[in-house]
This record gives C-alpha cells, sequence and structure tokens, in this order.
C-alpha cells in the first residue's frame, strides 16, 4: 500500500520512541532518499505509525556505499510495530539481512528481507560515459522488468558495476545473461550475488 501527497499537521507534536534501520543493499548513483526514506514516511504517516528521522548512507573507506540506515520515531513501539514496517520495507525491496530494533533495546534486532543482489561488473572502456551507461541500465531494467529492481550503478577499479536487487535471484541472473548475449559489446561482463 503505497500513499502520495501526504502532509504532516504543522504544530504538532508526537511522543515517539526512536528506531534504527540497517538496510545492506548496494547503491550506485541512487538517491537512497528517494528510494527508502521518502516513501517509507509516506507509508509510516498514513498507518500513523511515525516518521523517518533520518537517511544515511553507509559507505566503506573507499566511498563504496554498503548499505543504508534509516532512524525513525515510532508512535507504538512494540514488536507488532517492528514487523509492520519491516513488511513496509520489503515491499521496497529490502534485501536479506535486514534489521530494525529499537534504539534503547538490547539482544537480537528483527532480522528482514527478501530480495537478492546481483552486480554486474564491465569494463569501464566498454561503457566509456554516463550515455553507455543509461543505455546498459535501460536495457538491464527493461529486461527484468516486473522481476526486480535497479539500484544504479559505480566506477571503481575501471570496472563499472551495476546493482539489482529482485525475490528471484538465479531467474534474474538466467535473464540478464541471456539479454547481454545479445550485445557484442557488453561480452565482458560478469554478474555475482551481492550481499
Amino acid at each position: 500500500m503505497f500513499f502520495r501527497d501526504l502532509k504532516m499537521k504543522a504544530g504538532e507534536v508526537k511522543a515517539v520512541t526512536l528506531a534504527d534501520v540497517h538496510l545492506p543493499v548496494r547503491l550506485g548513483h541512487g538517491d537512497a532518499e528517494k528510494l527508502f526514506a521518502e516513501p517509507l514516511k509516506q507509508q509510516l504517516a498514513a498507518a500513523s505509525l511515525g516518521t523517518v528521522m533520518g537517511c544515511m548512507r553507509r559507505k566503506r573507506g573507499n566511498g563504496d556505499v554498503i548499505g543504508v540506515d534509516l532512524y525513525l520515531g515510532l508512535r507504538r513501539p512494540n514488536a507488532d510495530t517492528l514487523k509492520t514496517v519491516a513488511g513496509m520495507l520489503e515491499q521496497l525491496s529490502a534485501p536479506f539481512g535486514s534489521s530494525i530494533r529499537l534504539s534503547e533495546a538490547q539482544g537480537t534486532p528483527l532480522l528482514f528481507g527478501r530480495s537478492e543482489g546481483l552486480e554486474l561488473s564491465i569494463a569501464r572502456d566498454a561503457i566509456p560515459n554516463a550515455e553507455a551507461c543509461r543505455k546498459l541500465s535501460k536495457i538491464c531494467h527493461h529486461a527484468i522488468g516486473d522481476l526486480g529492481v535497479t539500484r544504479g550503478w559505480t566506477e571503481q577499479d575501471d570496472r563499472t558495476r551495476f546493482f539489482f536487487y529482485s525475490e528471484d535471484f538465479a531467474t534474474m541472473q538466467e535473464t540478464l545473461l541471456s539479454v547481454l548475449a545479445n550485445y557484442p559489446e557488453y561480452h565482458g561482463a560478469s554478474l555475482r550475488r551481492v550481499a
């Protein structure tokens, strides 16, 4: 269930309990706010569960994005609310290994996620500019259709890496391999599962 154009009431104050969410998603140039924080904020408001208070990319020392952290303010801090939020994030293609917990809680967080990541890596000289990257991304996005989502691309070590997520990893991988076989310029591409 997705909602658009919901507005928070100005000047209204609600008591909330803080919760932390970690999504181990690889992002290229994709905007974490647009992909996760904004739609979740709309859903939380519609369900009167709370709001998204912050969104940060988690990066390695070399700048690679290896996850997204969301900070929530929940109005009803209980196990049912955490499960509901987890379900909302799964609808946004949260990957396996995602977690949510109340900020002050001890113990194991609630683990969730249904999608798996696939990295398509290709030599940078095969796609030398942004227009070539957009072309390959569109080809792949069209091929996987409703089967998965794209999370952008990034350049590293003379290679360009594209990220896709799906609940049916094997079919997505087979589909991409079959489509790429039709383009000789992409024969050097490799596909691998990413955590």
